[in-house]
């Protein structure tokens, strides 16, 4: 290893290390003075600046990079290529042009797949999964979205509300039964989702735990979702508020509003059979009772 190589490798460990977007964007800027074509470098500098169309340009510039061994360490090449297809996807989601994003998407999502030795392939794919219905939903590709979920044998929230969400829109608000049952079932995943949906829980304090953290940066990325139809917002908004009620997340007085807007939504009556069933049930108990009695399928 040259001299130039070991400085590069010395504040590409410090770059990666820091939480300060400033120290980091001086480093990446020393990497790219010694060799302008450094992958590491291009991708860390987009990870750090606000402008979308700049870090798509960098994002890409660093995708061109990758073939030449002075810029990454070849045994890093594909792993590379993962971050860059990732950062891209998410880039070009945020720029809402979701045929690119869908692209990049795919190719990240087809790395992480095909990686399982890698310590973060579960995380990664997790992620990428996520983003992928995101993208599917935006391009309402609804049986799409009903073929996938049926082949994904990881149920993750994305995986149950994506397919909620698609069944609802290939017959809206005529397959109510089924889309009850994934409703609870989707609900059963994080039971505080819907809370973070429609405003009735605020952002988890930095120090809560990565459950909280995951329901809410879900809740976050999908939140427009649920507003796709006012019908499937206000029959979503009763399931919820139904629960919120039974399972007693709402002060008392609170709990007077929310029986008013449960009742304009259509959901009192269930909600005063439900009560009377049950008594002191913990969450998982109030759910499996709601699908049980076919709450939300009429």
């Amino acid at each position: 290893m040259t001299d130039k190589q070991e400085r590069i490798e010395q504040l590409l460990s410090m770059a990666w290390n820091t939480n300060s977007t400033a120290r980091v964007l001086a480093i990446a800027n020393q990497v790219l003075e010694l060799n302008s074509e450094n992958t590491e470098a291009l991708i860390l500098k987009a990870d750090n600046i606000m402008d979308n169309n700049d870090r798509v340009k960098l994002l890409l510039h660093a995708a061109s990079s990758l073939d030449n061994p002075e810029n990454c360490n070849p045994d890093d090449r594909e792993l590379l290529s993962f971050v860059i297809n990732q950062r891209l996807a998410y880039v070009f989601f945020s720029m809402n042009n979701h045929n690119e994003a869908f692209k990049y998407c795919e190719a990240a999502l087809k790395f992480a797949a095909e990686n399982d030795s890698d310590p973060d392939a579960e995380s990664n794919l997790a992620e990428m999964k996520k983003l992928y219905y995101r993208i599917l939903i935006e391009r309402h590709e609804w049986q799409k979205i009903l073929e996938q979920t049926m082949r994904d044998e990881e149920h993750s929230l994305a995986w149950a509300y994506s397919r909620l969400i698609s069944a609802w829109m290939i017959a809206p608000g005529k397959a109510k039964s089924v889309c009850a049952n994934m409703f609870w079932d989707a609900l059963m995943l994080g039971p505080d989702v819907p809370f973070y949906v429609l405003g009735y829980l605020e952002e988890p304090e930095d120090d809560a735990g990565p459950i909280e953290q995951e329901d809410f940066e879900f809740a976050l990325m999908y939140y427009d979702c649920f507003s796709i139809s006012e019908e499937f917002f206000n029959w979503f908004s009763r399931g919820a508020v139904l629960f919120g009620l039974l399972s007693n997340r709402f002060d008392a007085k609170e709990r007077e509003y929310m029986l008013d807007v449960l009742d304009t939504l259509g959901g009192y009556e269930e909600y005063e059979k439900m009560s009377q069933i049950l008594v002191e049930a913990d969450d998982t108990a109030i759910i499996e009772a709601l699908a049980a009695y076919k709450c939300l399928s009429d």
